[in-house]
C-alpha cells in the first residue's frame, strides 16, 4: 500500500481535476494493478485452477 502511495504522489495524470483527486485516482490504479499479485502467486503454487478463477485473473491482467 505505502509504495503505492507514494507512487501515486510521485506520478499522477494531469487533468482538469483537482490535485487530490488525481493522486486519489492514481493510488487506486496502482493499488489495483498490485493486488493481482497475491493471486497469481497462489495460482503459480497450487497444482489445480479453477477454469473460472484463472479467466477472472487474466481478465484483470488483460485490462490493465
Amino acid at each position: 500500500v505505502v509504495p503505492c502511495a507514494v507512487l501515486a504522489l510521485c506520478i499522477h495524470p494531469t487533468t482538469s481535476h483537482n490535485l487530490l483527486n488525481q493522486i486519489s485516482w492514481a493510488f487506486c490504479v496502482y493499488l489495483e494493478a498490485v493486488s493481482v499479485l497475491p493471486q497469481l502467486r497462489v495460482m503459480q503454487n497450487t497444482k489445480i485452477v479453477e477454469p473460472f478463477t484463472a479467466h477472472y485473473v487474466s481478465a484483470l491482467g488483460v485490462a490493465r
